[in-house]
């Protein structure tokens, strides 16, 4: 899923443990819009292309929740819809090619499949929340093998590198007598549950209620991409600091930039539109997943909204406090090469998720005011009149 798509809360019930999550950082802070950039580099055009989805009709464009979209290695449309439990295949062209996995419990189905990734050579991972798997597919989409052993979950968001090993976002939960301790890390992984290195961790506070209940406040805390060389690149999740940091695939820093910025109140509209939520449930060994707006507390904007990385090594910063899409392209020096904005009227309440990657930005709604769709983009190389 898009790390930071789900504005407000992420919950995870397992058995009696429940683990939610609100999204906004506090602080007190001031600086330059980034509207302050203007006519110091190019303002590019992200243009909509097409449109890949139905509200009725044939079944194959039909979507139930997107959780995520993604490019194919083969430049082929990836969603990955959690209602029907399977990843539906699109051409470039929006064509329906075909599903990979189905609902259950065997090898190669999901029971709430949660994230994909894909690989240079057209592999893909799937994460599952209930089964705590990694399932692995070939470029055909046929079933190949798994990765388990994860608690509590498995990594609920992750990204493919070139060597084959995978990097994701996850909880760690270390009990100690009748204290638990958690926190929110980003890992990479090769052939076991045991991360082979860890780029950062951030430690989150829990809060017990009765009926065995615990919630944290701290996070999602950022997001992730990485690029076409196995680098990783994160943005802190805050609505006071714009900050990407680039790592190595090692691990080594190469790449901080830190600026503070501006508090950006919501709209009235947005504080009533509340914040989109999943829910996952285990109840008698019977697993649900549902989205459900939910009020909204916290009254300020993100900085940052999501990462990622283009196949030029270009690093994508889309900001989530302008009314509109607005992304910042870095290269990874942190020089600044250009703005790109969308043709499409997106408000602050409708704006979807986005997702690039080395095959371009695409789009995709979670909680349309419609139906669930994935938007293609295509970059105009030219300044919009």
């Amino acid at each position: 899923m898009n790390r930071t798509g789900i504005n407000s809360i992420l919950s995870i019930i397992l058995a009696a443990l429940t683990i939610a999550a609100s999204a906004g950082c506090g602080g007190e802070a001031e600086s330059a819009s980034s509207s302050d950039l203007t006519g110091q580099v190019d303002t590019l055009l992200l243009a909509v292309t097409d449109t890949i989805g139905l509200e009725m009709g044939d079944s194959s464009y039909v979507f139930g929740i997107i959780l995520q979209a993604a490019h194919g290695a083969d430049g082929n449309i990836i969603a990955l819809d959690m209602l029907k439990a399977c990843l539906s295949v699109y051409s470039p062209d929006g064509e329906f090619i075909g599903n990979i996995g189905a609902p259950g419990q065997a090898p190669g189905e999901f029971q709430i499949p949660v994230d994909f990734a894909v690989f240079p050579d057209g592999g893909i991972a799937v994460t599952d929340a209930i089964s705590r798997i990694i399932s692995y597919f070939d470029a055909d989409g046929n079933y190949i093998s798994m990765m388990g052993g994860f608690f509590p979950t498995p990594p609920m968001s992750i990204e493919g590198c070139p060597d084959g090993a995978l990097v994701g976002q996850h909880m760690p939960m270390v009990m100690t007598g009748e204290e638990i301790e958690m926190s929110l890390e980003l890992s990479k992984w090769i052939d076991d549950s045991e991360p082979y290195l860890t780029y950062l961790s951030k430690p989150m506070e829990l809060e017990f209620s009765g009926e065995g209940h615990a919630s944290s406040q701290g996070g999602p805390d950022f997001d992730f991409a990485v690029g076409p060389d196995g680098s990783v690149l994160v943005a802190e999740i805050s609505d006071t600091l714009f900050s990407v940091t680039g790592f190595s695939p090692e691990g080594e820093e190469f790449l901080s930039i830190h600026e503070v910025r501006e508090r950006t109140p919501m709209t009235q509209e947005e504080i009533d539109a509340g914040g989109l939520g999943m829910s996952i449930m285990v109840m008698n060994g019977e697993a649900s997943a549902d989205m459900n707006r939910m009020e909204t507390t916290y009254p300020w904007r993100n900085v940052i909204g999501s990462i990622g990385v283009d196949s030029q090594s270009r690093i994508w910063v889309e900001l989530a406090c302008e009314d509109l899409p607005v992304f910042q392209v870095y290269d990874y020096s942190g020089k600044l090469l250009f703005i790109a904005v969308t043709d499409a009227e997106f408000t602050p309440v409708t704006r979807p998720n986005f997702k690039v990657d080395a095959g371009g930005v695409l789009a995709y709604d979670q909680d349309p005011m419609d139906y669930p769709k994935i938007y293609l983009f295509e970059l105009v190389e030219s300044e919009p009149e």
